[in-house]
């Protein structure tokens, strides 16, 4: 009974062709997997039992659904045009050659786009474990690539020597299956703990920083400067010399020199008055010694009290 089963599972088979199961993506051209040898005469394309496709009488036809997005070539391989999800089913190819009729049978089945693949890092001793992670329904290849090194490593964990990781270098991730690519990337500084990694990186930050913070130290420096509100060391000391005739003294204690210059002021006063005094004193005496002369000049007499003799005096 169960060699009958087999036999007859196999004879179907032969009759209906073998039936193998692919896989697209959904947004990329697809080819199905075709190998004829002889010569073909006639093909024709069926999805669903329905005509899709045929090459007869050395005439090219195409049908719905497939009408404007697919290419039918000589040797019998019918390629997809961006492919869609109503484009999952069954497929059979039949084609004759000069002696008989040939078909085979594909299961096609459209999956969604590739999503964008996953980054996780963890540190285990010396060195940086990236591993790459992607939901899809299939199989995928992946394949890793550093920037700072040409090789290309086939894998989804790559170990990265932590003595080989610096701010500059980035790692990444990419994911293919059929001809559809996605890639992700990452800096490898950001899987390094704070304790552990980046010190160059820390080293770089540190010098930004002081590069800023003198900066603004130096446009604060300058607004106060401009202000006036301090003055730079070489005037000041300018200022302070004795060169400029005011004097150390001075200059250290202002507000005394000012009393001084007062103090000058008001002895000078002091003796223009003494001298207007003076002035007038003279002029006073002056006048005193004019006022008899010009009053015995006038009367030709000696005043009352003159000592001239009289002459009752001679007689006596």
């Amino acid at each position: 009974m169960w060699l009958l089963t087999s036999l007859l599972c196999l004879s179907l088979l032969l009759a209906h062709g073998y039936q193998k199961e692919i896989i697209g993506i959904m947004g990329e051209n697809f080819t199905f997997p075709v190998e004829i040898d002889q010569k073909t005469v006639d093909i024709v394309w069926k999805k669903n039992k329905d005509k899709v496709a045929e090459w007869e009488d050395q005439k090219l036809t195409y049908y719905s659904p497939l009408r404007g997005r697919s290419v039918l070539m000589k040797n019998g391989s019918l390629t997809i045009v961006n492919l869609e999800k109503d484009d999952t089913g069954a497929y059979e190819l039949v084609y004759w050659d000069s002696v008989e009729e040939h078909s085979l049978n594909f299961e096609l089945v459209v999956l969604d786009s590739l999503p964008k693949p996953e980054i996780n890092c963890s540190t285990s001793d010396d060195e940086l474990i990236l591993n790459c992670t992607a939901n899809f329904q299939a199989s995928l290849n992946y394949t890793w690539e550093l920037s700072n090194n040409p090789h290309r490593y086939r894998n989804r964990e790559l170990s990265v020597p932590l003595k080989n990781v610096d701010a500059t270098t980035n790692a990444t991730c990419i994911i293919k299956y059929s001809q559809t690519e996605r890639s992700s990337e990452i800096s490898l500084t950001q899987c390094l703990p704070e304790e552990k990694g980046h010190s160059s990186h820390k080293r770089h930050r540190t010098i930004l920083y002081l590069l800023i913070a003198l900066t603004i130290l130096m446009v604060i420096l300058g607004f106060l400067w401009r202000k006036g509100i301090i003055k730079l060391g070489r005037r000041t000391a300018q200022n302070n010399s004795p060169v400029n005739g005011s004097g150390e003294h001075e200059q250290l204690y202002p507000g005394n020199s000012q009393q001084q210059s007062n103090s000058e002021r008001d002895r000078a006063l002091d003796g223009n008055e003494v001298a207007l005094k003076d002035k007038q004193i003279v002029e006073n005496g002056v006048n005193q010694e004019e006022v008899p002369q010009d009053a015995e000049g006038e009367n030709g007499e000696h005043p009352d009290n003159s000592s001239s003799c009289t002459k009752g005096d001679l007689k006596a």
